[in-house]
């Protein structure tokens, strides 16, 4: 049984967005879902098939919808750009630092409040909690009984001119979908 992130991810996601849309340009959490498949992904074409079946399930907002489609389309049969040569291995050791690097960093949160730069009050403070508390739920999931689980990065993330970076880390029960994105 997966249990019910969205208390936890929601507002992850929400002050994701409003941070990194005023940060204009670096790269934020756009969304995450952790499932288990109904049949097991063993290659990458059934992976990108995979996320294109998600978001028509559960689409995300049209301005997001269309040009991340696009974006994974483009990079399916892209000359430059192969995910089937860029499969690696994430650790449980550095899931939680992985994570993190894929969301909006702590340098974009900025607090009117100079005393509020240590505390709890500080946007970023309650953030890294929320984050540390859905690390701690997600990690065992996807982690059950493996120290590392095959991470897919379906877009080419180092490109200027891509918006989305999807990562799909598969273990051996469940599976996670991260996506980010940065403004262009």
């Amino acid at each position: 049984m997966i249990p019910d992130i969205s208390p936890t991810l929601l507002p992850i996601l929400a002050t994701e967005l409003e941070y990194g849309e005023l940060a204009y340009g670096p790269n934020f959490l756009l969304d995450l879902k952790i499932f288990s498949p109904t049949k097991p992904v063993k290659s990458v074409s059934a992976v990108y098939k995979l996320i294109k079946s998600i978001y028509a399930e559960t689409p995300l907002p049209k301005a997001h919808l269309e040009p991340l489609l696009s974006t994974i389309d483009r990079d399916e049969t892209s000359d430059s750009w192969s995910a089937k040569q860029n499969i690696t291995e994430l650790m449980a050791e550095t899931f939680g630092e992985w994570l993190v690097g894929c969301c909006l960093a702590e340098e974009y949160f900025e607090t009117e409040d100079p005393e509020a730069k240590n505390t709890r009050t500080n946007p970023y403070g309650a953030h890294k909690a929320a984050l540390a508390q859905l690390i701690q739920t997600i990690q065992p999931l996807l982690f059950t009984d493996t120290k590392s689980v095959t991470l897919y990065t379906l877009t080419d993330s180092n490109n200027e001119n891509t918006p989305y970076s999807v990562h799909v880390a598969i273990g051996p029960t469940h599976t996670l979908l991260v996506l980010s994105y940065w403004i262009l």
